[in-house]
């Protein structure tokens, strides 16, 4: 039941961000290092979540893989 109340909270949200996104349709310059794009701020905003999320997910997987491998190489060469 709490599951089902999280995916409709989530979706609840997803929706109202779809809707403010269809209205905002104002343009901004994205300067980066070598290029300068115009980009609605909307799409600015989800790019920069979603590289946010992809980053949060590599470092979470990163420490998953040295807690898991901690004790490996110990392991290893007690063995022989």
């Amino acid at each position: 039941m709490r599951r089902l109340l999280y995916i409709v909270v989530l979706v609840a949200l997803i929706l109202a961000g779809v809707l403010f996104g269809s209205i905002n349709q104002q343009v901004a310059d994205l300067n980066l290092l070598v290029i300068s794009v115009q980009l609605r701020v909307v799409d600015i905003a989800l790019l920069f979540l979603l590289l946010g999320m992809l980053l949060g997910w590599l470092i979470i997987m990163l420490y998953s893989l040295q807690r898991k491998a901690k004790g490996w190489l110990r392991k290893s060469t007690e063995s022989h």
